[in-house]
């Protein structure tokens, strides 16, 4: 009986691939057509646009991009599903290829285009690539160091920090920086707030448009979890166990994302934790647990700006 299920398992499991393959386009033959940049171009740009045509049945596209110095060296390897990619490149000779892609075919990839990226002088159509922090980031820490890439050409960088609460203030303006980077004060972060970062390059003649990132600064803690299953002292008799709580309203000026962590122990006071289990994006957890006893549990929250909320009250539960 018992290999007649592995067997009627396995079937299953082949049909199912196989009908995904049915349902899906065979585009084996077929060819992605590249748009830009264009066989032999030479780019000044330090930010390069990607771009080529659409193509039926592909549900994604493998970007590949070689240094043409460096016997094709793959330096970028990335999927996308949208027909254009940015991507900044330092001066040098590079090749780029396509290839469309779903869940069972693929194309064979495009024929290499070579190309070519010199630094100018003129800055115009230029960008300044910001390092850290990354983008959008969480922090609870005011001790903010924002960087960037030296761009060829730039005599000097301007730095602004905007704070976006009930509309945007301006608090930090700061020209003529000749570092690839900027300590922004700490008593500029006054309040948990969205702040943008703003830097753009200048020399003599020309100068980039601003590059922006934002940060968001966030010292609430989320509100302590309250538990719902199993009740307190609660006789369970299955494995699985089932556990729920609610995780309560954030209050801050900054939401953020926020995970929790449920601990699970064989003492009241948690010297003996069995599981450590941190659930993202959810209040509910299934746990097996097989030996009898008498258990404790609790949750407590984290948001993405690594804030934590005090320990919920713990309950205990009896395994039978």
């Amino acid at each position: 009986m018992a290999n007649n299920n592995k067997l009627l398992g396995l079937m299953s499991l082949l049909f199912f691939i196989s009908c995904d393959d049915i349902l899906e386009e065979n585009i084996s033959n077929d060819l992605v057509t590249p748009i830009t940049p264009t066989s032999e171009s030479v780019i000044t740009n330090n930010v390069i646009n990607f771009s080529w045509n659409a193509s039926d049945g592909v549900d994604d596209y493998r970007l590949q991009l070689l240094d043409n110095n460096q016997s094709n060296l793959i330096i970028l390897d990335s999927l996308v599903s949208t027909t254009s990619f940015q991507h900044p490149l330092d001066p040098g000779n590079y090749k780029w290829r396509v290839r469309g892609e779903n869940f069972a075919y693929e194309t064979a990839y495009s024929f290499p285009i070579s190309f070519s990226v010199i630094a100018s002088s003129d800055l115009t159509n230029q960008s300044v690539i910001l390092n850290t922090p990354t983008a959008n980031l969480y922090t609870n820490s005011t001790n903010i160091l924002c960087t960037w890439n030296e761009l060829p050409f730039a005599d000097s960088y301007s730095f602004e920090l905007i704070k976006n609460l009930n509309g945007q203030t301006t608090e930090v303006q700061q020209t003529g920086i000749t570092a690839t980077s900027y300590s922004v004060n700490t008593s500029v972060f006054d309040v948990d707030a969205e702040y943008i970062w703003k830097v753009k390059a200048v020399n003599a003649t020309t100068e980039t448009t601003f590059t922006s990132r934002s940060l968001f600064l966030d010292r609430e803690a989320p509100n302590q979890p309250s538990l719902v299953s199993p009740a307190d002292d609660e006789i369970i008799t299955t494995i699985d166990i089932d556990f729920n709580w609610t995780l309560g309203q954030d209050n801050g000026n900054v939401q953020s994302e926020i995970e929790s962590i449920l601990e699970i122990s064989q003492d009241a006071n948690f010297n003996s934790i069995i599981e450590t289990i941190t659930v993202n994006n959810g209040n509910s957890q299934q746990v097996s647990i097989e030996n009898v006893g008498t258990y404790y549990w609790r949750v407590r929250a984290k948001d993405a700006a690594q804030n934590v909320s005090s320990n919920s009250i713990s309950r205990s539960f009896i395994t039978q």
